[in-house]
């Protein structure tokens, strides 16, 4: 497991955390506000998001929760306002919470953001939670996507149709890992979905490049 530095243990005392929904100093999320999450406990939502694709390319679905509060304001300190410590926090909540037989993962992986939109915000936040998650589940995180256009957020996208269609030939295998990927079982992590456009579009490259299984875990479901 992982350990405090120094410095961690310095911006932990001298900034402290405090519950993203009602303020309260504490963890992230107070345990009078974590027992309002709607939890989902279906195994699998393949079924759900495949209907909207003429060519399914993940193999399961897995979502923690509805993104409704408080959960979404802990989401959105994460994504919007360069809360990065929350990712430890949602990535236990991810390991706890979800049913994932790790023994039969290879690889963890993330949905990958445009160069531009990181040195914007800092960091990926789908990259910080999938490399917590290596942490509690001793599974090798790596970067095997990227982004290759630098796309509008699918959440500003209201038109489903085009929420659908608009991710095509946006991702690629990292160069490194081009024919490193066969018959490999991969996790994918991705923050909140929606249509599951994203994730099906990544799917569809790890596929192309030789991957056997691509699991699709989430935080948060809109649909």
């Amino acid at each position: 497991m992982k350990k405090f530095s120094f410095f961690q243990f310095w911006q932990a005392f001298l900034f402290p955390d405090f519950c993203q929904h009602c303020q309260k100093l504490g963890p992230m999320l107070c345990e009078s506000c974590y027992q309002l999450i709607e939890f989902f406990w279906q195994e699998d939502f393949s079924q759900l998001f495949a209907k909207n694709f003429d060519q399914v390319y993940f193999d399961q679905v897995r979502v923690m929760a509805s993104f409704k509060q408080p959960l979404s304001s802990l989401i959105k300190a994460l994504k919007y306002q360069h809360h990065s410590r929350a990712a430890k926090f949602l990535a236990q909540m991810l390991y706890f919470h979800v049913n994932i037989n790790y023994q039969t993962i290879d690889i963890i992986t993330f949905i990958p953001i445009h160069p531009q939109k990181r040195k914007k915000r800092g960091y990926n936040q789908s990259q910080l939670l999938a490399q917590e998650l290596s942490v509690w589940s001793q599974k090798p995180c790596l970067k095997l996507l990227t982004k290759t256009k630098n796309t509008k957020p699918q959440a500003q996208i209201t038109d489903k149709n085009q929420r659908l269609k608009r991710l095509n030939n946006s991702f690629a295998i990292s160069p490194f890992y081009q024919n490193a990927l066969f018959k490999q079982n991969i996790l994918l992590i991705d923050d909140v979905i929606t249509t599951g456009a994203t994730s099906n579009s990544a799917s569809q490259i790890l596929k192309k490049n030789g991957v056997n299984s691509v699991i699709v875990l989430a935080l948060a479901s809109k649909s």
